[in-house]
């Protein structure tokens, strides 16, 4: 069985994927403020739920004004990465549902790109992990097989907890699904960024309700934005 995350459509090539993109926020807002950037892609086609988008990059930025503004400053270069770990089911206010890694290897998109995923050891007392480097697969896309050593959803829903896989980008996991036994998972790299004010922990699962809150980022032909936080709260283009 196959998952596709995203649909079939031209990814960043080998040679672009280096490009450094940054983002700039003048925090106008009179209160310290806290800043989380996170990733979509488009769901999932099959019988699997949605993929998690998860806080990627996290900022800070001390009190400010319109006259005198703060800055928190987000920078990054497109390089992927495949990611497998686990999501516990439950969170809460001082410890929220996130992504752990396991294991995280660096892929290219138009080459170096199918890998193998397994569970080494007995569960729960193993690990998901990459047992080999990645070889070339379809051009476009990021491709991950499992085996049948992965455990089931029943196995981990038994611990409370999913085991996961997913893409990253600059080595920080951006967007996962639940990884199953035998299953070819193949992602379209297509992401849309965004950014949240809000306190976040790294690889927090950003929910439906967090998500509607936030500002999307577009970069239309350039690699640079700028942002303001102004006192309503609110995310305005500089």
């Amino acid at each position: 069985m196959t998952f596709w995350m995203g649909a079939k459509a031209p990814a960043v090539s080998d040679l672009e994927a280096a490009q450094p993109y940054s983002l700039t926020v003048l925090n106008e807002n009179s209160s310290l403020q806290q800043f989380a950037m996170f990733q979509t892609i488009p769901n999932i086609v099959g019988p699997s739920t949605d993929p998690l988008s998860l806080a990627w990059m996290l900022g800070t930025a001390a009190p400010g004004s319109p006259s005198n503004p703060s800055q928190s400053r987000f920078d990054w270069q497109i390089e992927y990465s495949a990611n497998t770990g686990y999501v516990q089911d439950i969170g809460t206010s001082t410890d929220p549902r996130r992504f752990t890694t396991a294991s995280n290897i660096g892929v290219m998109v138009d080459s170096q790109n199918y890998l193998d995923v397994t569970y080494l050891g007995s569960f729960p007392n193993g690990a998901p992990a990459f047992p080999n480097d990645p070889t070339t697969g379809q051009k476009g896309e990021i491709q991950v097989q499992s085996d049948g050593k992965i455990p089931t959803h029943v196995e981990t829903q038994s611990q409370n907890m999913t085991l996961n896989i997913g893409i990253g980008m600059n080595n920080k996991p951006t967007v996962v699904v639940e990884l199953l036994p035998n299953l070819l998972y193949q992602f379209t790299p297509k992401p849309t960024y965004y950014i949240i004010s809000g306190s976040f922990v790294e690889g927090q699962v950003i929910d439906t309700a967090t998500s509607s809150a936030a500002y999307k980022v577009v970069f239309d032909g350039v690699t640079t934005r700028t942002l303001k936080f102004t006192e309503e709260n609110q995310f305005q283009p500089a």
